[in-house]
């Protein structure tokens, strides 16, 4: 008989579910404890210090999750520790003076958590899309102005033209600022490009949750208004906690890896939410002139200034990256036939002008099935790729290359005479085949190139005769035995 023992799997406990799941009833338990009296407010303090508190653990544990993620998760840790201070002291003074004082050493908490949550989630972006990034920072900054005018416009100008009370205007005026610096890195994340996950979702509701939160509280606040223990608790505790449950979520790993693109798609989606938020300011503006209240009309017009100039500068781009995608070949990044046909035309009736020559090469990898056949068409994507690559570095600067078919490439030589377009190829076959081409797996693969040469005439603007001369000699090489340099002459049909 024979007894095998199996190990018991070690799973990695997520807790995540169960803060969804306990979120409603810490909520609703703050706001029992608050109807039973003062005897029960250390209690019902607890209660609420419990968010921020979750969404602290939760970013510490996720810091040692994810290490690539490590200094933007203690950030955001150190943050939420913070607004716990915060929260403690505004809870006894609170309690302690039936109503705490506005400002108040707890509104040093709240606002020096702001940049150490907006510094948190910019570590976050910078892990997402390392590089440059033009079209998500366009995308961000359009929406943080169109949100951040509101703001501006609903809390900090109001704020401004008010009272003699300097420490509470300007605590309501540095309120709104943090929102904005959160409005500016939060839109920078969620529109930049990368894996749209449930953690993306997640931090994405926390921040409108803490946003609305966070404008009516200085509303209320300027106004006189607000009272601890009212509804917008109830907003703040579940913005932390969906944070919490966000960053344990096992689809963080996924928002924290480097994007595949480069830059988001321009979806019809993104476009309407652009169209929103460049409609904001304006509309903001005349919703007030029809409230019969003064707005902000300077800053609404430089606001909306802006606006029209980052659109501009937006389809700009769009139009470039078209561009770009069509004369543009999706696996080697080289130039398309399409785009090689019409800068030959051009470049043929130059020489027949100015009476240089004009030289090109087609070229065609041997036996390129074969690797297909041996390490799948993923292996010679990789094949045609490094083939590209290393082309870019042979070729002189002002020549052209392109794909010219599945495994055909061609190269415009302007200017180039027949001895200089045939030194050129032979410096392409050989550089081609000087080193193998890694495979993973230890597996190495050396290519060899068939190459036809030919030149046009000078005083000739005949391109198409240049092609079928190039091609002929492409064949001449290829059925000389391959990996070799052939040349034809250019007919040129009188």
């Amino acid at each position: 008989m024979t007894v095998s023992i199996t190990q018991p799997i070690r799973r990695r406990w997520r807790g995540w579910p169960l803060i969804p799941a306990a979120a409603p009833l810490v909520v609703g338990l703050f706001y029992l404890f608050g109807t039973l009296g003062e005897q029960w407010a250390v209690v019902q303090t607890a209660v609420y210090v419990s968010a921020n508190a979750t969404m602290a653990v939760a970013a510490t544990v996720a810091s040692r999750r994810h290490p690539s993620a490590r200094a933007g998760l203690l950030l955001i840790a150190a943050s939420a520790a913070t607004s716990v201070f915060a929260d403690i002291v505004f809870y006894f003074l609170a309690f302690t003076q039936d109503q705490a004082p506005y400002p108040s050493i707890a509104d040093i908490g709240y606002l020096a958590a702001y940049p150490l949550l907006a510094a948190g989630l910019l570590v976050l972006v910078r892990k997402r899309t390392p590089g440059w990034d033009g079209a998500s920072l366009i995308d961000a900054t359009i929406v943080a102005t169109g949100v951040g005018f509101i703001v501006y416009a609903l809390v900090i100008a109001p704020t401004i033209q008010v009272g003699e009370d300097n420490a509470a205007t300007l605590a309501s005026v540095l309120y709104p600022i943090g929102d904005l610096m959160l409005i500016s890195v939060g839109a920078r994340l969620m529109l930049g490009a990368g894996y749209r996950t449930v953690s993306l979702a997640a931090l994405g509701v926390y921040l409108a949750v803490t946003l609305y939160a966070d404008t009516v509280y200085s509303v209320q606040s300027l106004a006189g208004t607000y009272t601890a223990g009212g509804y917008l608790d109830a907003f703040w505790m579940t913005a932390s906690f969906v944070f919490a449950a966000g960053v344990l979520h096992p689809s963080f790993g996924t928002l924290v890896a480097p994007s595949p693109a480069k830059t988001p798609d321009a979806t019809a989606g993104r476009l309407l939410l652009l169209a929103a938020a460049a409609l904001v300011s304006p509309t903001t503006l005349l919703v007030q002139h029809l409230r019969g209240e003064e707005p902000p009309i300077v800053s609404g017009t430089l606001v909306c200034n802006v606006l029209f100039l980052l659109v501009l500068a937006r389809m700009a781009g769009l139009v470039r990256a078209q561009r770009h995608a069509a004369i543009t070949d999706g696996l080697t990044g080289l130039y398309t036939r399409g785009y090689l046909t019409r800068t030959l035309q051009t470049e043929a009736a130059r020489s027949a002008r100015s009476g240089a020559p004009l030289g090109m090469l087609l070229l065609d990898i041997d036996h390129f099935k074969k690797v297909n056949d041996a390490y799948g068409h993923h292996g010679g994507d990789a094949v045609l790729v490094e083939i590209a690559a290393r082309m870019r570095r042979l070729v002189r600067n002002c020549d052209v290359i392109a794909r010219y078919g599945g495994e055909e490439f061609a190269v415009i030589a302007p200017g180039a005479t027949l001895a200089k377009t045939a030194e050129l190829a032979e410096r392409i076959r050989r550089g081609l085949s000087a080193t193998p081409i890694a495979l993973g797996n230890d597996r190495l693969h050396t290519v060899t190139a068939s190459i036809g040469v030919a030149v046009l005439p000078a005083r000739s603007a005949d391109a198409d005769e240049l092609v079928l001369a190039a091609d002929r000699a492409l064949y001449t090489a290829k059925n000389s035995g391959r990996d070799r340099v052939a040349s034809a002459p250019v007919v040129l049909v009188t």
